[in-house]
C-alpha cells in the first residue's frame, strides 16, 4: 500500500528528531504540502458530509502541528551548527527573520552592558519612527501622530501607512486593522 502524505510527513519528522544531523529534504517538499493541503480544503467543500469536513478538518491540524514542529526543529538544528545553507529556500526564509532578531537581542544587549546610550537612543528612534500599513473598518477622524504630521481623515476600507504608535492605539480600539505587507512577511 503507498504512503499517505500524512505518513510521509510523519517519517520526516521522526527521522529528523531522531537525527543529530540535519537531514535533506526533497526541493519540493514544502511545495508538495501545501499543494495537498491545498487539495484536501477543496475536498471538504460545500455539500461535503458533516463527517468528510471533520476528517478534512483534524487532517489539516495534523499537518499543521508536524509541519510546525519539523519547521522548528530544522531552523534550530540549521541555527545551532551554523547549517543555515543546507535548509531548504523556504526554510532559509523562516531563518533569516529568527536571525535578525538575534543579531539585534545581542547588540542591544551588549551595547547596554558597555554604557552605549547611543545604540538605545537609535533603536528608540527607529521604533518610534516606524510606520505600520492598516486598514480602517470605519471612518476615522483627522489624526496627528506622534511625527506630529496629519493623517486622515479615514473612511471605511482606507489604506495607509501611519506611524505604528497611533496604528497600535487604532487596532486596539476596533477602527483599524493590521494589513501584513511583503516586507513584514
Amino acid at each position: 500500500m503507498p504512503e499517505t502524505t500524512l505518513e510521509y510527513l510523519k517519517r520526516r519528522l521522526d527521522s529528523e528528531s531522531q537525527s543529530a544531523a540535519l537531514l535533506p529534504l526533497p526541493n519540493d517538499f514544502y511545495s508538495a504540502l501545501a499543494a495537498y493541503s491545498q487539495k484536501l480544503k477543496r475536498s471538504a467543500g460545500s455539500g461535503s458530509s458533516d463527517v468528510i469536513v471533520r476528517l478534512t478538518a483534524t487532517q489539516s491540524r495534523m499537518i499543521e502541528s508536524m509541519v510546525r514542529q519539523l519547521l522548528v526543529l530544522r531552523t534550530r538544528k540549521a541555527m545551532q551548527q551554523n547549517a543555515v545553507l543546507q535548509l531548504l529556500p523556504e526554510e532559509r526564509y523562516v531563518c533569516s527573520a529568527e536571525q535578525k532578531f538575534q543579531r539585534r537581542f545581542q547588540t542591544m544587549v551588549e551595547a547596554l552592558s558597555a554604557g552605549q546610550p547611543s545604540f538605545v537612543e537609535f533603536a528608540h528612534l527607529s521604533e518610534s519612527q516606524r510606520n505600520i500599513t492598516v486598514r480602517f473598518v470605519k471612518r476615522v477622524n483627522e489624526l496627528v501622530g506622534l511625527d506630529m504630521r496629519r493623517y486622515g481623515p479615514f473612511e471605511a476600507d482606507d489604506v495607509a501607512s501611519i506611524p505604528a504608535a497611533s496604528a497600535d492605539i487604532l487596532v486596539a480600539g476596533g477602527d483599524a486593522m493590521e494589513v501584513y505587507t511583503r516586507e513584514d512577511a
